[in-house]
């Protein structure tokens, strides 16, 4: 995430220094993952390992800790992955980090720079393509989900209502604005299947997200 935000003009008021470190791979490489991170000399969190080691692994470095998500990012929602990972080097397509964030149910502050700087990074555009943020990806996924649509709009109303109060610089809030404007139309516009129509009926009375365990 940082990588992007710091490559492109992303106001200094959304800048931070990296924290933990977020790795994706896919399960045919998870032996090579951990044989490379041990070499480098990082700890296994046993425990958490065994208890959810088919879809996330856990490091510890110097203190620090090192997420190894595997096919899938399974924390609030459930978003796939596999497929995406040759599609853009060094990290996840951009509409995916994206999602990443706006998938959280209870954003911190921190979770709201991390996504507007994200909105920044890059153009936007209706394709895959490295460099590019694909709105309609993001639109597509939400159309099949009920559930993470929910929670991905209301985290859109959420960063409409702050980003003034995130963001000094006067152009960068123009172009956020009318970025999320672009992104609630095509979500609004994305034809929706019988699964999300009948998911959405039911609506808040079922619990729509999941609540990650931490170690």
């Amino acid at each position: 995430m940082q990588f992007h935000a710091a490559r492109a003009q992303v106001p200094p008021s959304l800048l931070r220094q990296p924290g933990d470190l977020d790795l994706f791979t896919t399960s045919s490489q998870r032996r090579r993952v951990q044989q490379w991170l041990e070499e480098l000399g990082l700890l296994p969190n046993k425990s958490f390992n065994v208890l959810h080691g088919r879809y996330r692994l856990m490091y510890l470095a110097k203190g620090e800790k090192v997420d190894i998500f595997i096919d899938e990012f399974q924390m609030c929602h459930r978003l796939a992955f596999s497929d995406r990972l040759a599609l853009q080097p060094v990290t996840l397509p951009l509409a995916d980090l994206l999602l990443t964030k706006l998938q959280i149910v209870e954003l911190t502050e921190k979770d709201m720079r991390d996504a507007l700087a994200l909105m920044l990074a890059a153009p936007w555009g209706t394709h895959d393509e490295p460099g590019l943020l694909n709105v309609n990806r993001i639109a597509t996924l939400l159309a099949r989900d009920w559930g993470l649509w929910k929670t991905v709009t209301t985290n859109l109303a959420v960063l409409r209502g702050r980003a003034a109060l995130l963001v000094e610089d006067h152009e960068a809030l123009a172009l956020l604005h009318d970025r999320l404007l672009q992104l609630q139309e095509a979500i609004e516009a994305a034809r929706k299947g019988w699964r999300w129509r009948w998911r959405a009926i039911i609506g808040e009375r079922v619990r729509w997200y999941e609540l990650p365990e931490e170690p």
